[in-house]
């Protein structure tokens, strides 16, 4: 009985003691300094002591290499922005300026944001392409270590209490040719919500290094079901297989749900009747959110996941956004078609099949895409886009176009096979709705 009075009264003791000193701390504090610092740019003494707390950093769409980056670019930059939240926009491109910077600001504000905001350190425009891994941007997760001054009679002048806070930075690549903002909105948004989506759903289990099977999003994406990857860091099949990552899923969720209006860009795509009639491809289908609003396709969309955007907005207090129309049902119907034709090689049999679809939506964009199941690698693949007053419909296989004396017709690849065909329409306000899946054997 002795024993345990003996080590309550000392436990009594160092209470007393520790809120003496607590107290005597908060009135004597005479400074505070935040100095803040991504711990790969730290000092290495610093880095030494903070290594075991610091997650590993996670770079979106790259695990071989990590993407160079200056050593101190806040020293190094061109041109800085100071956030009002309290993070730094930093350029290392002469093509985002002073100007460029603030708009790229209010670009990011546009994305739904809450307390998380804080969380973000610095913003960074690199001026090249990433050489090693071409990826478009990354988002990185570092330590800051906060110092407390204090003045208190027990204690030396010098005194100073450091602890640990992590932080988030998202670095873009490519500035010097992406010079707009429209080029860069996507993967801007695409990297805050890694932060948005670290900070409120997978904090803890990236922290440890869990898996991150047992979170609530993962239930709501059904990880089991979909045979999702749900690794808390990435892994050795990061690259090919990045669409099954649930913390990339994460991240494309929040695009969809609470992205910047800015990242609904349409991007027309053209089937070969068209391409035969002098329409011409686009230069890159990279931000066609009206083919593919989120990189994997094969799941549902974020939309039509019960109850995901109230659970994504939750953390921040807010409704989620209220589309305009509600979803109606789009259905695919697929027809074959085959010309004969004479050759110098002899007589030919070209086949082609005609898509056509119903369009429940006055004023939606609607766009044919298509993945191999046995082989999706991520996005899938554009055929055509069609405006409202244009005909639902497209055509792909071996379209033929006779002119004089010659056969016209390209070879689109897209009829051997097993693949799936699906439509999306973007409503005006930014929704995406898409149609039941249609799987067709050209075999």
């Amino acid at each position: 009985m002795r024993a345990r009075r003996t080590g309550r009264t000392i436990l009594v003791m160092l209470i007393i003691i520790s809120i003496a000193l607590i107290c005597g701390s908060i009135v004597a504090v005479y400074h505070f300094n935040g100095e803040v610092g991504i711990y790969q740019r730290s000092s290495s003494e610093t880095n030494a002591f903070f290594q075991s707390y610091t997650p590993h950093p996670f770079i979106n769409t790259a695990v071989d290499a990590e993407p160079y980056q200056y050593e101190n670019p806040h020293d190094e930059a061109l041109y800085t922005y100071e956030a009002p939240e309290g993070f730094t926009i930093i350029s290392h491109s002469p093509a985002w300026d002073q100007n460029m910077l603030e708009l790229l600001y209010h670009e990011l504000m546009l994305n739904e944001h809450g307390d998380e905001i804080n969380f973000l350190y610095e913003v960074v425009v690199y001026p090249d392409e990433e050489e090693e891994t071409s990826i478009l941007a990354s988002y990185s997760l570092g330590t800051t270590f906060v110092s407390f001054f204090t003045l208190f009679p027990a204690f030396p002048d010098d005194f100073t209490v450091n602890f640990p806070k992590d932080i988030g930075s998202i670095n873009l690549y490519g500035g010097n040719t992406k010079t707009t903002i429209e080029s860069i909105a996507e993967s801007l948004s695409h990297e805050y919500g890694h932060l948005y989506t670290f900070y409120y759903m997978f904090d803890s289990a990236i922290s440890e290094g869990e898996s991150l099977s047992g979170t609530s999003y993962a239930r709501f994406r059904e990880a089991d079901r979909f045979d999702l990857i749900t690794s808390s860091s990435p892994g050795s099949t990061y690259m090919q297989e990045r669409f099954r990552y649930l913390i990339e899923i994460a991240a494309e969720d929040y695009v969809q749900l609470m992205g910047s209006p800015t990242t609904r860009q349409v991007v027309d795509f053209v089937d070969v009747q068209q391409l035969l009639n002098g329409a011409e491809l686009p230069t890159s289908i990279r931000g066609a959110r009206n083919a593919f609003p989120q990189e994997n396709m094969m799941i549902p969309l974020a939309g039509d996941v019960q109850g995901l955007k109230e659970y994504f907005y939750s953390y921040i207090g807010k409704a989620p956004r209220v589309p305009r129309e509600e979803k109606q049902e789009i259905t695919l119907e697929i027809s074959r078609s085959s010309v004969q034709h004479d050759l110098t090689s002899g007589r030919r049999t070209f086949v082609y099949y005609t898509i056509i679809w119903n369009a429940p939506y006055q004023n939606a964009i609607y766009t044919l895409a298509w993945y191999d199941p046995d082989n999706y690698a991520g996005w899938g693949n554009p055929v055509k886009t069609v405006h409202p007053g244009q005909s639902p419909s497209a055509v792909i296989g071996e379209y033929v176009v006779e002119r004089g004396d010659r056969i016209h017709f390209p070879e689109d690849g897209r009829v051997f096979g097993t693949r799936v065909f699906y439509v999306v329409a973007m409503l005006p306000d930014g929704t995406f709705y898409i149609s039941d899946k249609l799987e067709y054997n050209f075999d």
